[in-house]
């Protein structure tokens, strides 16, 4: 043992007299490049001070050069299980998928047509069109950048900037792709519903089994199932926060006492998930959505609440005898459309707040047979037959833009950029347009 140390020492030590000997020559000034009080001689061919610094930066260079060789050396043996072909592959792709989204945004997507009603979504500055027989992706610039041939009678599709995922609504079964393959495929014993997905790619899909009408499975960012929540009652409305750590749920299910609306946070950590049931008395709940990573939009048929994921009720606000008809519900803020004093043909748009607080209440013109509502910022956008209303100024400012009469789909892209998404194409609009 002695002998076998010792030659390891004998080997070593050379080595190591080197390294002190750089370290006591990094450490130290020549001795000619003592500070003197008489002046340089600049056009001497070499000036001993300066010498001496250029060695040590030298030196240096030298020095962060061996570390840097430790580093990478450590690194890909402590990771070289990550190091396949695949990953590569992804790499490569994730490398070009960058330089496309860099690149000037085309004013047209051009995709498939799909025999059935095909779903759209953001996805990497780009978009995601589900359609009845493709998966398509196509970047910022209009490449196309995936192509999956499917078989989807109802398809939807749901993104984060990670992943997206696609099913068929009352159809067995997801998919999870990324911007270039699909990466897995999941089978479900009964149809899937509807599902949500985080920017972090955590997502939830709705279900049901044998015993229960509804059942939710919550899974992380690495598509691994975490939580699983079922209900007697109907699963009417569910939301993730940003973050991927919460998820929201509306249901209503039928008691000894009548229809019971109950809201459920699903608040996952690394190690467990925690629940929280809150039950909603007074009116029909319609829709719910996360303003932030710890609060939830609640609309009901006479009023507006928000809610803390720990259940606290923050605010309250009442529609009086307006009814909402359209919502829209971000980060941005919350935008209801409403049918005013119970009459068909008059529509008023109401914006608040993360907080639930009214910023403004005005009346909308052109608004008849609205489909859809969109908030960008301060803008909202509303969707009617064949033209887009943009709601600006706190209400004072409202201007339309006529668009295709196929036009099914608007989705902000942030900064005053949508798109108005057809069967064919996608149209971008920019606040510009609307003069």
């Amino acid at each position: 043992m002695r002998l076998r140390r010792r030659g390891i020492q004998n080997a070593v030590s050379p080595l190591w007299r080197r390294i002190k000997k750089l370290f006591r020559k990094f450490s130290r000034l020549p001795e000619d490049g003592a500070i003197s009080e008489e002046p340089i001689d600049f056009s001497a061919p070499s000036v001993p001070y300066y010498t001496g610094l250029a060695e040590r930066f030298n030196l240096a260079r030298i020095v962060l050069y061996m570390v840097l060789f430790v580093f990478v050396v450590v690194t890909l043996f402590s990771s070289r299980h990550l190091i396949t072909y695949e990953n590569l592959y992804y790499l490569v792709k994730d490398v070009s998928a960058a330089t496309l989204t860099a690149q000037s945004e085309a004013d047209y997507l051009n995709y498939p047509i799909s025999d059935a009603h095909a779903d759209f979504a953001l996805y990497r500055g780009g978009l995601v069109v589900a359609g009845g027989q493709e998966i398509t992706v196509i970047s910022g610039s209009g490449k196309q950048t995936l192509s999956d041939n499917v078989q989807l009678s109802s398809p939807r599709v749901r993104a984060g900037e990670r992943y997206f995922l696609t099913f068929s609504r009352g159809e067995k079964g997801f998919s999870v792709y990324n911007a270039f393959v699909k990466l897995k495929g999941i089978g479900t014993e009964y149809p899937v519903y509807d599902a949500c997905m985080a920017r972090d790619g955590a997502f939830a899909i709705l279900t049901r089994s044998t015993e229960l009408t509804s059942v939710v499975r919550f899974y992380n960012e690495d598509i691994h199932m975490v939580a699983e929540a079922g209900r007697t009652g109907y699963v009417t409305a569910m939301d993730i926060s940003t973050d991927g750590r919460t998820l929201g749920l509306l249901s209503l299910s039928l008691e000894e006492e009548g229809y019971v609306t109950k809201l459920t946070f699903l608040c996952r950590t690394d190690a467990t998930v925690t629940q929280e049931d809150v039950i909603l008395t007074g009116t029909t709940a319609l829709a719910a959505g996360f303003v932030s990573e710890d609060r939830l939009a609640v609309i009901f048929e006479d009023r507006i609440c928000i809610y803390r994921t720990d259940g606290r009720m923050l605010s309250e606000s009442s529609f009086a005898d307006d009814r909402p008809a359209l919502a829209a519900i971000s980060e941005d803020g919350i935008a209801i459309l409403c049918r005013s004093g119970g009459k068909l043909t008059e529509t008023s748009l109401k914006a608040f707040d993360k907080n639930g607080n009214l910023l403004y209440n005005v009346a909308v013109d052109h608004a008849d047979g609205a489909e859809a509502i969109l908030r960008d910022g301060e803008d909202v956008y509303i969707q009617a037959r064949s033209q887009i209303l943009l709601v600006a100024d706190e209400g004072r400012t409202q201007i339309n833009l006529s668009i295709h009469r196929d036009t099914s789909v608007l989705l902000s892209q942030g900064n005053g950029r949508i798109l108005a998404c057809g069967p064919a194409f996608a149209r971008r609009i920019h606040r510009s347009d609307f003069t």
